[in-house]
């Protein structure tokens, strides 16, 4: 999810951990008053150590759409002063993190079941007509060997005992 870009002003009433901003701005991330935002620096330098921000969102109408209001403290953790562009953006709650990851790991392990369910079945196939090729050579060989006995024991008229 790629966020929205908004500027920092710090808030009239620091409260750390809550952010002030437009309501219309909260459909646009996807979110309701009192869910979870994760604020991060904008731009991203390559070198950027600094680590998102996790603030409740809070709608006022007094504020401009494009503006955020933070507390001194998560400026700071920010390292973001006043004026400067945060990256805003829906902080996505672990339990649908792991229901996510756990549909993708299903649909993966069911792909993987279908394939080998097919390489089975085609291994038992080529395994089935093998055994009947060969079960076949075996038949002519007993039927052969059985004639062959019989032979001995029963001779045809004109024939000798072996």
């Amino acid at each position: 999810m790629e966020g929205i870009q908004l500027k920092v002003q710090v808030r009239a009433f620091p409260s750390r951990g809550r952010a002030r901003i437009h309501e219309s701005v909260l459909p646009d991330l996807g979110i309701k008053e009192g869910e979870a935002l994760e604020i991060l620096k904008y731009p991203a330098a390559y070198d950027d150590t600094s680590k998102p921000v996790t603030v409740g969102a809070y709608a006022d109408t007094m504020i401009e759409k494009d503006v955020i209001k933070l507390s001194p403290e998560d400026m700071a953790s920010l390292g973001v002063a006043e004026g400067d562009a945060v990256t805003v953006r829906r902080k996505v709650p672990l339990t649908e993190q792991i229901g996510k990851k756990a549909g993708e790991t299903g649909k993966v392990i069911s792909e993987s079941a279908t394939h080998a369910g097919e390489v089975i079945g085609k291994s038992a196939s080529q395994a089935g007509e093998s055994i009947k090729k060969e079960a076949g050579h075996a038949g002519e060989a007993l039927e052969k060997g059985a004639k062959d006995v019989s032979k001995k024991i029963m001779p045809g008229k004109g024939e000798k005992n072996q």
